[in-house]
C-alpha cells in the first residue's frame, strides 16, 4: 500500500504563510524557527512545515546551522549593501521602461500608493506603510512590459523586502525622509524626467543599507 503524500496545494500554501509571516515582521529577521510550533500555529503536521523552510532557505529567507536549528535570515551590512545595489540596477532599469512604454498607468499607479503610504504613515501603520511602499516600486516593474525582469525580480527581492520591514518596524530613523523620497521620485516622473527619477531612486534605495546599519550599530 502507498503512503498518501501531502498536496501540493498544502506545501504551497505553507510556504507562503511563513514567507508572508517572515516578511511581514511576524517571524523578526534572526529569529529561531520550530517546526512544532509553526505546524501548530497553521494547523498542519511538521511534515508541510520542514518542506516550506527547505524552500524558504533557497530563497535566502531561512538560514539552517546544525545541531542549533532553523532561523529567520538576519543578513551582515554587506549582504544589505549589495542587496541594495542589485535592487537599484532592476528598478532604475523597469523605471526607464515604464516611463517609456506605460507612463500615464505607471504615475496612476504611482499616485495611488504615495496616497496609501501617506494614509498609513498618518495612522502610524507601520506594516501598511511597507505594504504600499512595496506597491510604489512593484509599479515599474508591472508598467514596464518586460516579463523576464519582473520574474528576475520576484525571484529576488523576497530578502529586500524582509531588511526594509525590520526597519520599519524597529524604528525608522529617518521615517518623515523616506516618505519625501517616494514624492520627489512621483514628481520627476510626472515631469518626464527620467534620469532624475532615476537618481533620486539610487539615493532612496542606499538609504535603506545605512538605515539597517545604523539600527544595527545601536546599543
Amino acid at each position: 500500500m502507498k503512503s498518501i503524500k501531502i498536496p501540493k496545494s498544502l506545501i504551497e500554501e505553507t510556504i507562503a504563510r511563513i514567507r508572508e509571516a517572515i516578511l511581514t515582521g511576524e517571524l523578526p529577521l534572526g529569529s529561531k524557527l520550530s517546526e512544532q510550533r509553526l505546524a501548530d500555529m497553521l494547523g498542519v503536521s511538521r511534515s508541510p512545515v520542514a518542506q516550506a523552510l527547505a524552500v524558504l532557505k533557497t530563497e535566502g529567507l531561512v538560514e539552517v546551522y546544525p545541531k542549533r536549528g532553523s532561523f529567520v535570515y538576519m543578513p551582515d551590512a554587506r549582504t544589505v549593501s549589495e542587496l541594495c545595489e542589485y535592487r537599484t540596477i532592476l528598478e532604475a532599469a523597469a523605471l526607464r521602461l515604464s516611463l517609456e512604454r506605460q507612463a500615464p498607468a505607471l504615475i496612476s499607479s504611482m499616485r495611488a500608493a504615495v496616497e496609501a503610504m501617506t494614509h498609513a504613515s498618518d495612522n502610524r501603520d507601520l506594516q501598511a506603510y511597507s505594504h504600499h511602499d512595496m506597491e510604489f516600486h512593484l509599479a515599474f516593474l508591472t508598467h514596464g512590459g518586460n516579463r523576464q525582469l519582473q520574474l528576475a525580480y520576484s525571484r529576488t527581492i523576497s530578502t529586500v523586502i524582509g531588511v526594509r520591514t525590520h526597519v520599519f518596524l524597529t524604528g525608522s530613523p529617518h521615517p518623515v525622509r523616506s516618505m519625501n523620497e517616494h514624492r520627489q521620485i512621483l514628481a520627476s516622473c510626472e515631469s518626464g524626467d527620467a534620469q532624475q527619477a532615476c537618481r533620486l531612486l539610487e539615493m532612496h534605495i542606499h538609504h535603506l543599507a545605512e538605515d539597517f546599519n545604523g539600527l544595527a550599530q545601536q546599543p
